[in-house]
Formats: C-alpha cells, structure tokens, sequence
C-alpha cells in the first residue's frame, strides 16, 4: 500500500513580454505559481497547484500541512482534507489556506490515478463527455491608446482559431466607454459566437444594473463578477434585476462559501476554482450544491497545465445542466494571455482545435512534467 514519502513546493515565476491589466489596476508583468509535488515510498509523484501567490501558499504547506501528510495512505484524500481543514479553520477558514489545500487534494488524486492506472475522471464518477468547448479569456487593456481596436484585433483572432466563445474584460472607469468597446468587439466577430463579459467585481449595485441593462441588448451571454464578492445582498439584487446571466465565486472557498450562493441563488452561475476552492474533491460537492439548487457550474481556470488538467477531469465527471437532447454541456475556460507554465510545464502541452479540448486519457492527470521548467523559473 502506497505511503506519502515527502511534499514540496515549487514555487515559479516567469517575466512576460506584454504586460497586462484588468479593472483591479494590477499591472501583469510575470506569471506564477506554487507547484506540489507529492511523492510515495513506492516512487509514484502526484503534481498539484495552488491559486494565488506562490510563497504564501508554500509557507502554509511547509510549515502546517507537510507533516500531517508523511506516512499517510493517498487514498484517504478525503479523509486527508478534513483533517487539514479541521486543523486549520480556527485560524481562517478560507482565502489562501484553502488554495493550498488545493494544491495537496490534486495532488492526491493524481497519485490515486496512477497507482490505479486510471485518468483522475474515472474516479470521480465516470466521463459524460471526452471533449469539451473552451471559451478564449483575453482581452485585458494592455494598450491603453488602442483599447478598442485592440480588443477587435484580438477578438477576431480567436473567432478566426475557431473558439465557440470569448470573455473579455470590461470595468474602464467610463460605462459608455466600456459599452462602445463591447458594442465593438460584438460586430467584429459572427452572430454564433458567444461572448462574455467579466468586470472582476469593480461596479457598484447600481452600476452594474445600469450597464447590465445595456449588456442585454447586446446578446453579451453572461456578465461575470460585476460587483464585490463579499456583497451576496447586491448579487441577488442584480440578478433579479437583469435578464442577462450573473456569473462569479472565482474567489470563493469550500462548500460553505458557496452554500449561500447557490441557496439564494444570487448568481445564476457558479465559477468555483480547482485550484482555489479546496481542489478537486471540494470542487465535486460545490458542483453537486449547484445542481441541486439549479445553478449552473462553469468552473473557473487561471494558472499552469497542471490546474487545467485538474479543471478538465473536472468538466469531464460533470452532468449536462440539465439534462436535454440536445445539452448544453459546461466550457471550459482557456485563458490566452502569455504564461509559459501553461505551454511548456507538460512535455505535451493541452491545446484546443477549432475550440475543443480532449479530455486526458492518461493515468492520473495524464500530463508530463518537465522538470526543466520548474528549475527555470524557480523562485525562493
């Protein structure tokens, strides 16, 4: 029987070339992440990924989780979860400990896949789907000069790769700008190809109900985090108030963060990371809360290869919602900003043609780290 033999943490970090910014004002100049790797006395290693800053998600494993998982069988991951979480939720019970615990949990199931010899997903219940539409996420302000015919530029590069769907960033400071720029981007590229917008929660109530308004007579498909996260009354305000679907939870925790969500039903989709939310198993119950209550799960998806594996084994065990002849199954959301731990981290890296994406067949998460690349961008 397999025994945890060590954890580490690989924390990385690469410079890009083309700096970026949403409506939050951070101005991206590098991409990174806390790597786990999980290794077994019997030589198997299990790769996982915290969301968020890399060294605050290494110092929680190092100094709290490392030692409570040596010796431990793998296969207990669930039994392995609450005792992490029981250990440390008088101290806070979400934010960056639960991104940490994450990256453990997909870790986990990776070692589980393997020494079964199976892909994560037939663990989880089984594939629905062994392919799945991916949305491009792009279109940040990157020129300031040229943000619409930036954003035109890049929109009809994607409708021109074939993506079924685009999510662009909105939340410039100026709703009528942010409307022309939409309004633009929205004739530039076919009638059949959806689009999204995501103003990373910088609206107030009225705001967001106001620009709302306009966003539906635009076909936008849903509007992604319009106001703060922490105000779950103006969640449900909004989404009473408008047509247009609410999306958001990218930066919430666990299946308590959600269980309000999903109860009040203040968002009609739920956007819970497997990176983030408490990892794989976590992110399966915050699904099954979602379905139950009629609320769609859209997974959220920022960061290596190995969070986008974990995000597809995911979509994979997920039930079409609803059920129908004719399904609308989930997307898989493929950010297409410059990161190198998403194209070169795996030895073959997860690409779309003309906007599908395989499930991975292979044992575990069914990628291949390399090395090389972790020692690259190494940071302490």
């Amino acid at each position: 029987m397999p025994k945890i033999k060590s954890v580490k943490c690989h924390p990385v970090s690469a410079p890009i070339e083309r700096p970026f910014t949403s409506s939050r004002g951070w101005l991206y100049k590098t991409r990174g992440s806390c790597i786990v790797e999980i290794e077994t006395n019997d030589g198997l290693v299990g790769w996982g990924e915290c969301y968020g800053p890399a060294l605050v998600a290494k110092s929680y494993i190092d100094t709290q989780f490392s030692s409570r998982l040596i010796g431990r069988d793998p296969f207990d991951v669930e039994v392995i979860w609450e005792d992490l979480y029981n250990r440390m939720k008088d101290y806070g019970s979400s934010g960056m400990v639960i991104s940490a615990m994450s990256g453990i949990d997909i870790a986990l199931w990776d070692i589980i896949g393997k020494e079964s010899r199976k892909p994560i997903h037939k663990l989880i219940g089984g594939c629905f789907r062994s392919e799945v539409q991916c949305y491009a996420t792009g279109l940040y302000f990157i020129d300031m000069d040229r943000l619409v015919e930036e954003a035109v530029e890049e929109a009809c590069g994607y409708a021109d790769e074939g993506f079924p769907a685009i999510k662009m960033k909105i939340g410039l400071g100026d709703i009528r700008f942010d409307i022309r720029r939409v309004e633009a981007v929205r004739k530039s590229i076919p009638d059949n190809i959806r689009l999204m917008v995501d103003a990373n929660h910088c609206y107030s109530v009225a705001q967001a109900i106001r620009i709302g308004r306009e966003l539906e007579q635009l076909n936008i498909e849903w509007f992604e985090e319009p106001i703060s996260p922490e105000d779950l009354d103006g969640y449900t305000e909004v989404s009473r108030t408008l047509d247009i679907a609410i999306a958001g939870g990218e930066n919430e925790f666990t299946r308590w963060g959600f269980r309000d969500i999903v109860a009040r039903k203040a968002m009609d989709i739920i956007q819970p990371d497997v990176c983030a939310a408490g990892g794989i198993s976590e992110c399966r119950k915050i699904a099954a809360l979602a379905l139950a209550h009629g609320v769609e799960c859209v997974p959220h998806a920022w960061g290596s290869v190995i969070g986008l594996a974990a995000t597809l084994h995911f979509l994979a065990a997920l039930p079409d919602q609803p059920p129908s002849f004719k399904p609308m199954p989930p997307l898989l959301e493929f950010e297409q900003c410059e990161n190198p731990f998403r194209d070169l981290l795996s030895r073959e890296p997860i690409t779309h043609r003309s906007g599908l994406v395989q499930i991975p067949t292979g044992d575990g998460l069914g990628i291949e780290i390399d090395r090389h690349i972790l020692e690259r961008f190494r940071i302490s």
